[in-house]
């Protein structure tokens, strides 16, 4: 069986998220995987017990390229998530290297080096390509659906009233940090605390990064909620057992959710990429229960402006969001409209699992069978 080294860019759960899909089934398979990266990566990534080893390291550091220098070469592959430094390594090592990426509609541009990469496999979701991203399709590149790990649907709703309220990472190196750039989920579940009424739950677990879930203990120690920093499977577990999902409008949890056939409602988002997907979702029909910013302020085009900047102006608005309390209590009493309207939820499954079942439900299958046919190519 190979050894493989496995990274993901450090942005939120997100890139994480799906690397640990793809990491825990070809465990599954024999094959021994080592987990390298930092951040909210490493957070999410080491909560997981399949790992041969977890390695706390900046992919993105000064000393990154010595320490690939002196370990890399041990690997049969390198399985990236999106994440560029670890991918040039690999490639200028002579590791083959597996480029995954769940997020190619969102790029503005791509370097060329990454169509020679031995293996790309795009995820199909929302959105397109960019112009030139995919102008020719080769060989080395496999576009597949949904790559979530398969959750029991359950014949009917489940018994329990509990609900699971979800941030995902909650910040991203480089990008916006919690309590710098952004103050958005302490802000939210304030926001709950004082405008909602969620007594109708039989619990509610908030889950998140570890610098969220560690502040919101400390600032509601007797609250009525739970925090929590889930591991993926745990995730899962909770995910499966919910009556429904709140989240932000991130792209890998929902997508969970929907193969699951739970409802699925929506917070506002908390960064650029999570504005342009619940454009997306409400396109789609699949977001029927949603909480938007342009709900209650001018609506954005993020797509047309550079990566870089739509983080800067979506951070500009978000800071009107978080400021106004008017706007919140607003927008909390839309929520509570959501929560209290359990009549829509069936139909929000039904858009949720006809919208799985049009990108494919074998997405993981897929992409597992791809990476095996490369390692039996390169001998491993």
């Amino acid at each position: 069986m190979a050894r493989i080294v496995a990274t993901a860019e450090n942005f939120a759960f997100g890139p994480a998220g799906k690397l640990v899909t793809v990491a825990e089934r070809l465990s599954q398979q024999g094959h021994q995987l080592t987990f390298v990266g930092y951040g909210t990566a490493f957070q999410l990534a080491r909560r997981s017990s399949f790992w041969e080893d977890v390695v706390e390291r900046d992919t993105d550091g000064e000393n990154f390229s010595r320490y690939c220098e002196g370990s890399l070469r041990d690997y049969d592959l390198l399985l990236s998530c999106v994440d560029r430094s670890s991918a040039i390594e690999g490639k200028r090592l002579d590791v083959p290297v597996v480029w995954l990426d769940p997020l190619s509609w969102w790029w503005d541009e791509l370097p060329d080096w990454v169509s020679d990469l031995d293996l790309r496999i795009t995820q199909r979701s929302i959105g397109s390509e960019p112009a030139g991203y995919a102008s020719q399709q080769r060989s080395n590149h496999v576009v597949v659906g949904p790559i979530v790990e398969s959750i029991p649907r359950l014949e009917t709703a489940p018994s329990t009233t509990d609900l699971l309220v979800n941030f995902g990472g909650g910040e991203a190196a480089g990008w916006y940090e919690l309590g710098k750039d952004s103050n958005y989920p302490l802000v939210v579940v304030e926001a709950l605390h004082s405008h909602v009424d969620m007594t109708r739950f039989s619990s509610v677990t908030i889950a998140g990064g570890e610098r969220f879930v560690s502040e919101c203990r400390r600032r509601w120690p007797d609250g009525p909620y739970s925090f929590e920093c889930l591991g993926h499977q745990e995730f899962l577990e909770r995910l499966s057992s919910s009556c429904a999902f709140l989240t932000v409008p991130g792209l890998e949890a929902p997508l969970e959710a929907w193969s699951a056939d739970i409802p699925t409602l929506f917070l506002p988002p908390s960064n650029s990429s999570q504005y342009v997907q619940l454009d997306e979702y409400r396109r789609l029909g699949i977001a029927a229960a949603s909480i938007h910013l342009r709900d209650h302020l001018p609506g954005m085009d993020l797509m047309r402006l550079p990566l870089r900047d739509r983080t800067a102006r979506f951070l500009e608005q978000l800071s009107r969001f978080e400021g106004d309390s008017d706007l919140r209590q607003s927008w909390g009493k839309q929520l509570q409209a959501l929560l209290n309207d359990t009549t829509i939820w069936p139909q929000l499954v039904r858009d949720g699992h006809a919208f799985i079942d049009m990108l494919g439900r074998t997405g993981l299958h897929d992409c597992v069978a791809a990476i095996e046919a490369l390692l039996r190519r390169k001998g491993a």
